[in-house]
């Protein structure tokens, strides 16, 4: 619904019209119309050529102190093109449910350090739905998105001191969840002696590490069998639809991995390739259905949890199947930089932080190698 003072109204043919003051001429405010099928699509062409025009401050209606909503709808304007569609609606779901509630309104100058530790308070504490608790994990990744607004719009000169004093809040760190040795042997020989596209994507991350939306994505044409290689290139997500014009509050989209570096390589060892080639499939179709049509992230991790509950094997998240195969990489030696690569990582901190955790039996191992002094091989 249109605002007051947005100058955008419904016209007698049905269109929507947006008006905006394109230029002065002796002093005179000269006007453009630009028009839409809906209210939505009106607002955004005018906030579009806004932006070309006069940059941020557009968004910032005469006589308006600057606020913060009206920033992070510059922000969002600015970023949609230059960032992935799943990113974007990440961005427009923090900002809508979570920012703008507790900034609306708010002077962007008021936004000092006292300020922002209580917002961060807040969300912890209750910023969820029907006011539940935030974990630290997901406050810092709202943060994150405050952090990139307010200096978006210290770039563009409006008055934004807070930006370099949101601080995180702190996390406690918890090791990756993997798979006991007794439960992936367990569940290995049961894969092996299965025959189904299902029980083909739990043993082809066991053994690769992908993520579900990137297996959801293989089709046989990225298995290079002369190399045995698989090349990852995509991905499968459900995300937000935000469409004003459509019911559906969400869509299915295939895009590129979350990251440059997901886009990647990986060897395949050889029992895997020999185990590929015995169900190889046409080479448009995909590996996880073996036609042309996908299956979503969610509808597999649901066959995935059928699977365990079939074979009587305690319940794991899908992700643990990564965790597993990162783990085993470590504990087999594999270097930390190869390993990195092969998981699609945008740092190599990430893979040293999160699975490069010695077990208690590597630990003894290294304390075997001290001796005392008279034992040194120099005094022996």
């Amino acid at each position: 619904m249109s605002r007051r003072g947005e100058n955008i109204f419904k016209r007698k043919d049905g269109r929507w019209e947006a008006r905006y003051i394109h230029h002065y001429e002796n002093g005179k405010a000269k006007y453009h119309s630009l028009y839409g099928a809906t209210y939505m699509e009106a607002k955004a062409k005018k906030n579009a050529a806004l932006q070309a025009v006069l940059g941020v401050r557009a968004y910032l209606l005469p006589g308006q102190s600057c606020n913060f909503e009206n920033l992070a709808e510059a922000w969002l304007s600015d970023v949609k093109y230059s960032v992935k569609e799943s990113t974007y609606t990440r961005y427009y779901r923090i900002v809508s449910r979570y920012l703008i509630p507790h900034l609306e309104g708010k002077a962007l100058e008021k936004m000092d350090q006292k300020y922002l530790t209580d917002l961060t308070g807040i969300l912890l504490a209750t910023g969820g739905t029907s006011g539940r608790a935030l974990s630290p994990k997901t406050v810092t990744d709202i943060l994150c998105v405050l952090k990139s607004i307010l200096r978006y719009g210290s770039e563009n000169d409006l008055p934004c001191p807070g930006f370099s004093r949101v601080k995180y809040p702190s996390k406690k760190g918890r090791g990756a969840k993997i798979l006991t040795e007794e439960a992936r042997i367990k569940i290995e020989e049961k894969l092996l002696r299965s025959d189904d596209h299902v029980s083909l994507g739990i043993l082809f991350t066991l053994f690769t590490g992908v993520r579900i939306g990137e297996l959801c994505g293989l089709k046989w044409s990225d298995i290079d069998f002369v190399n045995d290689t698989v090349h990852i290139c995509r991905t499968v997500e459900r995300i937000t639809d935000l469409n004003p014009d459509t019911s559906k509050k969400t869509k299915v989209v295939i895009t590129e991995p979350k990251t440059q570096s997901s886009i990647r390589i990986i060897p395949l060892p050889g029992f895997l390739v020999e185990y590929l080639k015995m169900r190889r499939g046409s080479g448009d179709c995909y590996l996880l259905t073996g036609r042309r049509k996908f299956t979503e992230p969610h509808q597999y991790y649901m066959r995935y949890r059928s699977f365990l509950k079939r074979n009587s094997i305690d319940h794991h998240t899908f992700h643990t199947l990564r965790h597993t195969f990162a783990t085993r990489c470590v504990e087999m030696g594999f270097d930390t930089k190869s390993l990195s690569e092969i998981l699609g990582h945008a740092s190599i901190t990430t893979t040293l932080s999160v699975y490069v955790h010695p077990s208690m039996q590597q630990k003894k191992v290294q304390m075997e190698k001290l001796t005392p002094f008279a034992n040194s091989p120099s005094n022996l």
